[in-house]
């Protein structure tokens, strides 16, 4: 190679064709994190008495729908919201027929069409990494401005993932990225401190391994060790809870993982 290749330069509407396109293969839809843990997503927000009957939930980034499908399963009022036009698309006819479906919505720009103060729930899942830098306060800002203020957000990023390192090359245009669009990396305390300087109390922020409290396993890693240690762990959150200092809620007895998940709530003003 005569001379190091180019960093390629996301922009919004490079990030809008990206997932466009990628909605279209079918043949991923396996490779969705919603779709792997959905499951111990909503574990995670029960244990913090988020999911009510009735609750109304947006799925910030929602992507093809997996999770919001859990949470129209369980009976929540669902809406979404994603940056590409296709994947919006794709979810609303999916659930068109569902009467707690309330629809999802697409836009360039923010806010959103939402009426403030709409949800109990927010969730967004695996989407902080993908936003570039003048993303990033719009977003908070207008996830902070949908959720109820008794209200529970939901943050999943991977944790201290090295960009660089799984980047990958295109002879084509001689440039680098990485192949599913990521452009930051976080740690526990470089998500507390996003969170809370955007008007967010932090109750839970750690890193663990979230296939640990999916119970139904559907990305190829289950088996006998990893179903033992699903059904040791819930049985021991039972006997010695782990509390969340500063809260009455509990947090899963998980091991350190790959994922880092917040949970938060608005900070009284």
């Amino acid at each position: 190679m005569e001379h190091p290749p180019r960093s390629a330069t996301w922009t919004p509407e490079t990030i809008r064709r990206f997932w466009n396109y990628t909605s279209q293969k079918k043949s991923i839809e396996g490779e969705y994190f919603s779709f792997q843990v959905g499951d111990a997503l909503v574990s995670l927000l029960q244990r913090v008495n988020a999911i009510k009957g009735g609750a109304r939930v947006l799925d910030f980034g929602c992507g093809p729908g997996f999770l919001l499908e859990k949470f129209l399963r369980a009976g929540s009022f669902c809406c979404g919201f994603d940056f590409s036009d296709d994947s919006v698309t794709s979810v609303n006819q999916r659930f068109k027929n569902l009467k707690n479906w309330e629809g999802a919505v697409s836009s360039t720009t923010l806010p959103t069409p939402f009426d403030g103060a709409l949800f109990d729930i927010v969730t967004c899942i695996e989407t902080l990494e993908h936003l570039l830098d003048e993303m990033i306060p719009p977003t908070l800002g207008e996830i902070a401005r949908l959720l109820k203020q008794d209200g529970i957000v939901l943050f999943t990023t991977p944790y201290t993932e090295d960009i660089e390192a799984r980047s990958v090359y295109c002879p084509f245009c001689d440039n680098v990225f990485h192949p599913v669009q990521h452009v930051r990396s976080f740690d526990e305390n470089t998500l507390r401190q996003l969170l809370e300087q955007h008007g967010f109390e932090v109750l839970m922020c750690r890193s663990m391994d979230l296939f640990e409290l999916q119970r139904n396993k559907t990305s190829g890693r289950p088996g006998i060790k990893s179903l033992g240690r699903y059904w040791f762990n819930r049985i021991v959150d039972v006997v010695f809870p782990v509390r969340i200092d500063g809260t009455g809620y509990h947090a899963p007895r998980v091991s350190g993982g790959p994922n880092l998940c917040a949970i938060a709530r608005k900070r009284n003003r």
